[in-house]
């Protein structure tokens, strides 16, 4: 569909309130309130970030309203308000507030297309539209006058993440350009877009009207874009062997998907790492792109299998809103740990839990890193468990992560607030996309035949 909204939890959901009935003082209080509670509740604030920097921000945003505005332009100015936290599990609203409820009920029409951004360059991937004109492929160069390179630097102002992470940003910006599209750049009826045809120069233009969700899911039953999505135990993994060589593929570790397949993380891995040791393998590449985290126990139970050499002392803490921490050591190493050469894939969708695991692998265990700079932040990020912050007048629910990862770390970063980089940098073509061309998969194997 490319219409997807991550993040949204309904807890405690209350009646909603019709935010352009608000006073600009009502709503500037709800951001003075908003700023308390993340500094009560997120155990990073200002950790990583500058306090001077954030607050000048607010001011800002208090000072823009001015006039009553109604329940969009306020998520618009909260999304700009969270985003100077730098810390991306934060979540604004549920799926009961109206600027996400107006997709799922019909009442928003926005861009027909999901697309790949690869960079500052954007291609159709799935055609939603009631035009034909447009395929898999083609190159977008502007919508309504706006390059795509000024669409994706202003809707990157809006989008949390963690530090200054963009393969993050890049991942939802591709997954969800028609909301974010909708939400933080204009709500037109029709959309002019100037394209090229893939394989030629000359730009084209093409006027599309905008449709609602239903409409879109109709036009892609319609043109056979469904996608495939991996179910029951292939929502969480998948293991091959070839000869020599193993891959393993974490798909998720969310917590309802582990429950569906009734998986305890510590034997989950014992029966992959036993089968891997029977078999003799030398080699294993780790695929963990896309995995967006989940449940820590798929983090910590992995490294007894995984770390080749005994290590003792702090991997990380885990640091509560309260004050109150919990000390992770390295564990102890399992019998049947690998004794091999580790190859991970990343991502920016290598996130949260999962981008932990790249991480510790990399710094512990000698492993060779492929792909993109991972989603989270290397020092440590804000995750765990949440508080639910209620914003008095306008009644919109944060969802503030009140725990602090602090990874321990064997020497600090080149670069502060990134992610974990890789070893071996992939830049994917459009070309490489539309042929299903594997280039991180490419390069694993290229490195592991040479090593041979």
């Amino acid at each position: 569909m490319g219409l997807l909204i991550w993040g949204i939890a309904c807890h405690d959901c209350t009646a909603q309130i019709v935010i352009k009935e608000l006073t600009p003082s009502q709503l500037q209080e709800d951001l003075d309130y908003l700023v308390t509670g993340l500094e009560t509740y997120n155990p990073t604030m200002y950790v990583y970030g500058s306090e001077k920097v954030f607050k000048k921000k607010i001011e800002v945003i208090k000072k823009a309203i001015q006039t009553p505005i109604d329940a969009l332009e306020w998520f618009k100015l909260l999304c700009l308000a969270v985003e100077g936290v730098d810390e991306g599990h934060l979540t604004i609203g549920t799926e009961k507030d109206s600027f996400y409820h107006g997709f799922l009920e019909g009442n928003f029409k926005s861009l027909p297309l999901s697309v790949q951004f690869l960079g500052e360059r954007a291609y159709v991937w799935n055609n939603l539209s009631e035009e034909d004109v447009l395929e898999q492929g083609d190159e977008i160069l502007s919508i309504n006058g706006r390059s795509m390179a000024a669409i994706r630097r202003l809707i990157f102002e809006y989008t949390s993440s963690d530090g200054h992470i963009e393969t993050f940003k890049q991942q939802r910006l591709s997954k969800e350009l028609s909301a974010r599209y909708f939400w933080f750049v204009e709500r037109p009826q029709q959309f002019l877009i100037e394209y090229k045809k893939r394989g030629t120069i000359l730009p084209q233009k093409v006027s599309l009207k905008a449709l609602t969700r239903a409409e879109m899911a109709a036009w892609s039953r319609k043109r056979a874009l469904k996608k495939e999505v991996p179910r029951g135990i292939n929502a969480v993994y998948s293991l091959a062997i070839e000869k020599d060589i193993g891959t393993l593929t974490l798909r998720s570790f969310d917590d309802a998907i582990i429950q569906q397949n009734d998986l305890q993380a510590f034997s989950f891995y014992e029966r992959i790492f036993k089968r891997l040791r029977q078999n003799k393998v030398k080699h294993l590449i780790l695929d963990v792109r896309g995995n967006v985290g989940g449940m820590k126990d798929f983090v910590d139970a992995l490294l007894p299998f995984a770390l080749p050499k005994k290590r003792k002392g702090v991997l990380r803490e885990l640091i509560a809103w309260d004050g109150s921490n919990v000390i992770t050591s390295f564990p102890k190493r399992n019998r049947w740990f690998f004794k091999g050469t580790i190859y991970i894939l990343t991502d920016g969708g290598t996130y949260s839990t999962a981008a932990l695991i790249a991480q510790y692998l990399h710094d512990y265990g000698e492993a060779v890193v492929i792909g993109e700079e991972t989603g989270s932040r290397y020092e440590g990020f804000a995750a765990g468990n949440f508080h639910y912050l209620l914003l008095p007048n306008s009644k919109i629910q944060i969802k503030i992560p009140n725990k602090w990862v602090k990874n321990q770390l064997p020497q600090q970063p080149k670069n502060a607030n990134r992610g974990l980089m890789p070893d071996y940098p992939i830049v994917l073509s459009i070309d490489d996309l539309l042929q299903k061309k594997d280039v991180a998969m490419a390069k694993a194997l290229e490195l592991i035949k040479t090593k041979s």
